[in-house]
């Protein structure tokens, strides 16, 4: 507050002191002039004031120009003074304006500021300690899909039960929160509502056809009455696949993120599949990629954006999205290699550091190590015979392997870090 308080400040003696050094130049100058012309008529022959004052005038107007452009020099430094110091202070409060995760503000107050055709995402919240809001749900409209900031929201009020018959909440408000849907509507009212009257002809005939009906929302096909789906499939699509006659209602059809929808989802899984891994929707708008085979994770948005605090493949950059992590895994070869014939190398590249061991389940390396609390506590990493870790996500795993750890990169870790470690 203090340092934009002198920008200000300074901006504003700039302005002052800008204004006044033009005002001493064109002064000056026209002073300077009128001088120096009153000397060359005298010099003529025509005296119009005394010598004396034209040489007074001649020498106030030089005065004045030297003082205003010495003036004007000093506004130019104090303008760029103010400037970086108030852009330094936009920088901090634009920062700390970012590490605020939640920015709400009413929907009712926003109906008209936005009116483009983006795709908005949408999710289900509830907030504790609010007077207004509590023991209440709100829909709130995400920015960045990357941090998951709220800008904007709006209370659900009665739209409650359309929505949890919509996701399967069985009659139950908390298992709402997290959901998520999207939208072209930049208003979370009108969104919550768009979003509901596309699912209506659904609504109420679950009981009667199960969760098969899911797959024909949207269908122009369906009609579902008398216990009918629709003429080409009377109980519903009931195979794990996308119906094959599925068609858009005209004036019902919506837009999608990249990887909103199933069908997507599926056509990426036939590639990676074989190599082990497999992409899960989940309904608070995100993806998690699972890998089989090193039993690691990767979270991205609905958009293919790799969230900040996922998991990731460092050979593929930091931000590749999904598609690059889908070509990766469909050609990725799984080989097999058998670190317990590496074993003694390891003991010997870890002697007075770590305690190394094969048993039934893999390779286990023990150390005493915790730079913390600067006390001797028993660690045990656990590694298969391919030296792929049991369990990636411990909360021993070293800060610096995060995204790299296997056998291999902790061995490695161990040898340069091994001041760290007590055996």
């Amino acid at each position: 507050m203090l340092k934009k308080f002198c920008g200000q400040a300074f901006k504003t003696v700039n302005a002052a002191m800008g204004f006044i050094s033009l005002t001493a130049i064109a002064i000056g100058a026209v002073s300077t002039f009128s001088g120096l012309g009153l000397r060359l008529i005298a010099r003529g022959g025509i005296s119009i004031i005394p010598e004396e004052r034209t040489e007074r005038l001649t020498s106030l107007g030089m005065g004045l120009c030297l003082c205003g452009g010495v003036g004007f020099a000093g506004a130019v430094v104090v303008a760029a003074g103010a400037a970086s110091l108030l852009d330094a202070t936009d920088k901090e409060e634009s920062q700390a304006s970012n590490n605020n995760r939640v920015v709400f503000k009413p929907g009712d107050s926003v109906q008209q500021e936005l009116t483009d055709s983006s795709l908005y995402l949408y999710q289900v919240m509830r907030i504790e300690g609010s007077r207004a809001l509590e023991n209440k749900l709100i829909v709130g409209r995400i920015e960045d899909e990357q941090t998951r900031k709220v800008v904007i929201y709006d209370t659900l009020n009665h739209h409650v039960d359309s929505l949890m018959e919509i996701f399967d909440a069985d009659c139950d408000e908390l298992e709402l929160v997290g959901k998520a849907f999207s939208s072209t509507l930049s208003n979370p009212w009108d969104a919550v509502c768009d979003f509901i009257d596309y699912h209506r002809p659904q609504l109420g005939k679950k009981y009667w056809f199960g969760n098969c009906i899911e797959k024909c929302t949207g269908c122009c096909y369906f009609h579902g009455d008398n216990n009918i789906v629709c003429g080409l499939y009377v109980f519903g699509w009931e195979e794990d696949c996308t119906c094959p006659d599925w068609q858009p209602i005209k004036n019902k059809q919506r837009a999608y993120f990249p990887y909103e929808r199933e069908e997507v989802i599926e056509r990426l899984n036939q590639d990676i599949e074989p190599n082990k891994a497999v992409i899960h929707k989940n309904d608070d708008g995100t993806l998690t990629l699972w890998d089989n085979h090193t039993l690691r994770r990767f979270n991205f948005t609905w958009t293919g954006i790799l969230l900040n605090d996922s998991d990731r493949l460092l050979e593929l950059g930091t931000h590749a999205r999904l598609l690059s992590y889908c070509q990766y895994f469909a050609v990725r070869a799984v080989i097999e290699f058998d670190y317990s014939t590496k074993i003694d190398k390891f003991i010997k590249q870890l002697k007075g550091i770590a305690t190394v061991e094969i048993e039934d389940e893999g390779i286990n390396v023990r150390t005493n190590y915790c730079p913390h609390l600067n006390i001797n506590i028993t660690r045990t990493y656990r590694f298969r015979f391919d030296g792929i870790p049991l369990y990636p996500y411990e909360s021993i795993v070293p800060v610096e392997l995060k995204h790299n750890y296997n056998l291999v990169t902790f061995v490695e870790w161990s040898k340069a870090n091994k001041s760290k470690i007590r055996r």
